[in-house]
């Protein structure tokens, strides 16, 4: 049965590698976030994998850090975090577990967000700052969002109103090399839904100049759908009752062409359902509810999926400090092997509503700032259980000379790896009888055939890796020049 299977996953690779022209990889490390590296295979499933809860933040003092992550910076070896939704205050750490307050602050107005900007040529406007305002009564004239710039990070000089639209949450921007323009990721309000709460993509071209957007007749104070481009919202598949309140989009530096976005999942109370909640004001249900943290992945920014709907971590338990409602500040410190990431939880549901009377007090502090620890690449893999499987991936062209592998076996499983041309036969020296059989947990393995890792003698050739797997988990791979 497994010749056979062998059989088939040689004669499905001609078809794959003659079907298209070959995806040149360089020496970039590619991830295996959705099916763009699995041109065919059996016995896989990609697989969201969750991150590690370490706990709440203290500073040097002890005390528990609270306040809403608006931004998670890593410069030389300094983790950064902007804490606050209005004046935000900057601390910072070595290891990016034990933060100190530098008693710095940043000011802007509503859900303040800084971006240091990398495309920047002018050292005066290095670094942007976002806020939102909105009056009482809402005033059109005035409402929306605002921007600045600072040579520093720190004293910014406003340069005005940038869009007519008050977001009710904060702008995430950045600059996207792929495409030459900066992208603006923040929330859209379709107010006659049930999922009312969807995030909306802008490009521009300074995000200090005036940002595009389609006027509406259907116009309000927010930002809608009719006015920019939604780009995730809660389908078919998710709660009836619930939509996308934060979205902490992240460029990942590390790999090609790999954005992440970890929504904030937030699940509506409603009264015929949930009559033992007890809200505060009963005529705003809508405002009543538990918020989780998923996982959606991207290759462009543009088209998004959700690779598994469970949970990035798990939300407290309810005598817990972080029960009910998590949220992620955008942004990723590596320290190693690892990645480090930042949420917030207020211990309470959504504008406080009481869950159940026996909920009321955990007899412990509520609220704070968690860290939590991902292993580098490892959003997402390509798995195979204790029965085995194979995969394929489409042709490729590289540019290093040593295939190196990010994966985990643990001990009882194995990794054997074949390259294949474009007749769909395996290479010489390079077939699954010559590849050392791979097993442990490695984040960056290089791929041997009887001792040998070269392969410069089939560099720019098209070429498709054959992964025979058991037991194992495959993040990513790279061809290295080394």
């Amino acid at each position: 049965m497994r010749g056979l299977s062998l059989l088939l996953a040689s004669a499905i690779a001609t078809a794959g590698i003659a079907a298209a022209g070959p995806i040149d990889v360089g020496t970039q490390k590619q991830l295996f976030i959705d099916h763009r590296f699995i041109a065919a295979s059996e016995g896989i499933e990609l697989r969201a994998n969750a991150a590690q809860k370490l706990g709440p933040l203290v500073d040097a003092d002890g005390n528990r850090m609270m306040g809403h992550v608006s931004q998670v910076l890593d410069f030389d070896g300094t983790a950064r975090l902007y804490v606050g939704a209005d004046s935000v205050a900057i601390y910072e750490s070595a290891d990016g577990l034990q933060f100190t307050n530098t008693g710095r602050q940043v000011r802007g107005g509503v859900f303040t967000t800084v971006f240091p900007d990398p495309h920047e040529a002018d050292p005066s406007r290095r670094w942007k700052i976002f806020w939102l305002k909105l009056s009482q009564p809402p005033d059109p004239e005035s409402d929306g969002v605002y921007a600045g710039y600072s040579a520093d990070g720190e004293n910014f000089t406003p340069v005005g109103r940038v869009l007519p639209y008050y977001t009710d949450n904060p702008v995430i921007v950045n600059w996207d090399e792929r495409i030459g323009k900066y992208v603006v990721f923040t929330r859209a309000l379709e107010l006659d839904s049930t999922n009312q709460r969807r995030i909306a993509r802008i490009e521009l071209d300074d995000p200090l100049q005036p940002w595009p957007y389609t006027p509406s007749e259907r116009d309000t104070p927010f930002l809608t759908p009719a006015s920019a481009t939604v780009v995730v919202a809660a389908d078919e598949l998710d709660h009836p009752d619930s939509d996308i309140y934060y979205n902490a989009t992240t460029p990942y530096p590390w790999a090609s062409d790999v954005f992440l976005m970890f929504t904030a999942q937030f699940r509506h109370f409603r009264p015929d359902r949930n009559p033992y909640v007890q809200p505060q004001t009963p005529e705003q249900w809508e405002d009543f509810g538990l918020l989780e943290i998923q996982l959606a992945v991207s290759r462009d920014g543009i088209a998004w999926e959700r690779p598994g709907r469970e949970p990035y971590f798990p939300t407290g338990l309810a005598d817990e400090w972080d029960r009910w409602y998590a949220t992620m500040g955008p942004g990723l410190v590596r320290r190693g092997n690892y990645l480090y990431q930042y949420y917030t939880s207020s211990g309470r549901s959504h504008d406080s509503a009481i869950v159940r009377a026996e909920y009321a007090e955990t007899g412990g502090p509520l609220g704070g700032i968690g860290v939590l620890r991902q292993r580098l690449d490892g959003f997402v893999s390509a798995d195979a259980d204790y029965r085995g499987g194979w995969l394929q991936t489409p042709a490729m062209v590289f540019s290093g000379n040593t295939l190196r592998l990010n994966v985990d076996t643990g001990a009882m499983g194995t990794v054997r790896v074949e390259l294949r041309g474009e007749d769909g036969e395996a290479l010489h020296g390079f077939s699954l009888d010559d590849c050392e059989e791979i097993c442990g947990n490695y984040i960056d393995q290089a791929v041997y055939w009887k001792g040998n890792r070269d392969l410069s003698s089939v560099r720019g050739q098209a070429i498709a890796v054959f992964a025979e797997m058991t037991r194992a988990k495959l993040y990513a791979f790279q061809f290295t020049a080394e």
